[in-house]
């Protein structure tokens, strides 16, 4: 950085957008930068006093990687699952069998493709995502997911517990209405008993009655009265 000029040049600045394309993040163009300053030897070129240009090193560490047409492909490692690239290993072994590697033949060309998150307008080149994300929203939409979810089952969680909660209301329903018709039956067999009961005693009193006006208009039934008791 002490030895770039003052004002920045062009085509180190397209080269600077042209790392960002793909969905790649400022941290990630940071730790490209990083990697390649050691494994391309520039920090070593710096100490022995041999690295002549300044503004071509910085390009050639943000600017994408021109060996391999995969967009997701980091300087041979597969951005996204972090696993060695197919494509570049296919390519090398070709280059060791002297075979011409037609790759940028077969595959097809990196398009522009616009983020379908809500109120995102990134922008990437490259193979579209299949979710149409970028790596920005990508986190934000697997946590969306995650709340979905989460409340989904929280939701079902509380419609078992309503559901228990019916379940045991209608048991205890049943419990009382049980109790209540017993309680019914019962009520009702004292108050049969207590009213034959009445009955009785109201004919025993009415025989009584009867007796004595029998025997007081005819007063010659006395000894048969007498004789029946």
């Amino acid at each position: 950085m002490a030895l770039l000029p003052t004002h920045r040049p062009r085509a180190l600045r397209d080269a600077i957008l042209q790392g960002l394309d793909g969905g790649r993040t400022a941290d990630q163009l940071v730790e490209r930068i990083q990697r390649r300053w050691w494994t391309h030897r520039y920090a070593r070129a710096l100490a022995d006093g041999e690295l002549i240009s300044p503004v071509g090193v910085a390009i050639a560490l943000v600017r994408p990687s021109v060996d391999c047409p995969d967009p997701m492909c980091e300087d041979g490692v597969t951005l996204d699952t972090g696993h060695p690239c197919r494509t570049c290993e296919q390519r090398s072994e070709d280059r060791r069998h002297g075979r011409k590697p037609q790759d940028h033949d077969t595959a097809p060309a990196p398009q522009w493709w616009e983020c379908q998150g809500p109120g995102c307008t990134a922008a990437g080149k490259g193979f579209k995502p299949g979710d149409g994300l970028c790596r920005q929203c990508q986190p934000r939409a697997e946590a969306a997911e995650a709340r979905k979810a989460t409340a989904a089952l929280a939701a079902e969680i509380e419609a078992a517990g309503e559901a228990e909660r019916l379940r045991q209301a209608i048991r205890w329903t049943r419990m009382l209405e049980d109790a209540y018709t017993e309680h019914a039956q019962r009520t009702q067999t004292a108050q049969e008993r207590t009213e034959a009961e009445r009955r009785a005693a109201a004919d025993a009193a009415q025989v009584r009655l009867l007796r004595q006006q029998l025997l007081h208009e005819h007063p010659e039934l006395a000894a048969y009265a007498q004789d029946e008791t």
